[in-house]
């Protein structure tokens, strides 16, 4: 039999072993659901990432509770989506405090701009003119920049770890270049005169420069931009002068605008796209490629 003072020393060698494989994690809350999904990928077993918004709520109404705040207490930073998309950040920042930063992710992303001079927009110009589109996630390469951006942050507040959420953004982001390469070869499916988006609010921007589209929303900026009739009507004239083959609904959009916009002009309805947020980001990009290659590509 083992003498005891064996039986000793194996329990203290087995509970150094468990101890040294045990890695404290570091408590991240996110602002949005999409940069929770690279926060996830990038942090890997040393993050736990808080989701404050549910994964199909909007962002751009969202605005964090007490009982959010509790939730997310004991967070070291705190992950946003920026470009004026969380128009509450200050007084997020001075209820924080200087000790927790608040990082917005997309503020070193390049942006695209509403603009009458862009040709990419037809008639959203007259409707939010010089506007920052916030939805720059819809860019591929954007996402890939966001979890360079992400794992800096990361290793500044845990440099054990830097070095491991580099190479777990590097990883992600070769698996986005695969996702990228697949829309690039999805979209050349459909015919160059095919190629205009018409969407509920002007959230595809990035998309549509990136892959080749014209944009022609409908609603604005977001989902919740009343349409005028007067809109409603040179809406109805651009698409009729474009050639529109689909006009695609949005997620939590109200449908009725985009339903009376196809009544009148005689354009199918494609299938819903997701424009501000989901669980997956890999996931949503190729449903929505999916649904859009679908109805433009015939």
């Amino acid at each position: 039999m083992m003498k005891a003072s064996k039986v000793f020393q194996v329990v203290v060698a087995t509970w150094l072993l468990l101890v040294g494989g045990v890695s404290a994690q570091i408590k991240v809350a996110s602002l949005h659901p999409l940069i929770s999904d690279v926060a996830r990928n990038v942090g890997g077993q040393h993050a736990t990432i808080v989701q404050l918004i549910e994964p199909h709520a909007d962002p751009h109404h969202f605005r964090p509770t007490p009982k959010d705040l509790t939730k997310a207490r004991g967070a070291v930073l705190y992950l946003a989506s920026g470009k004026n998309l969380e128009t509450y950040l200050d007084k997020l920042r001075s209820t924080l405090g200087k000790g927790v930063p608040v990082i917005e992710v997309g503020r070193k992303i390049p942006s695209e701009k509403i603009s009458g001079r862009n040709s990419q927009y037809v008639c959203c110009p007259q409707h939010a003119n010089g506007s920052i589109d916030p939805h720059w996630w819809h860019r591929v390469s954007n996402m890939q920049k966001a979890a360079r951006i992400i794992a800096s942050e990361f290793g500044k507040v845990d440099p054990a770890h830097a070095k491991i959420y580099k190479a777990n953004a590097a990883a992600y982001s070769r698996r986005l270049e695969a996702l990228d390469a697949w829309v690039k070869r999805e979209v050349s499916r459909i015919p160059r005169s095919n190629r205009i988006l018409t969407t509920a609010h002007a959230a595809f921007g990035y998309y549509c420069k990136e892959y080749g589209f014209k944009s022609l929303p409908v609603k604005g900026l977001t989902a919740s931009h009343k349409t005028s009739a007067a809109y409603q009507a040179q809406a109805i004239q651009e698409i009729r002068k474009n050639h529109v083959k689909a006009i695609f609904p949005e997620l939590r959009a109200n449908p009725k605008a985009i339903a009376v916009i196809s009544r009148e002009t005689g354009v199918k309805l494609g299938g819903s796209l997701v424009a501000d947020g989901a669980s997956n980001y890999e996931k949503m990009m190729r449903d929505n490629t999916n649904k859009i290659v679908a109805a433009l590509a015939r």
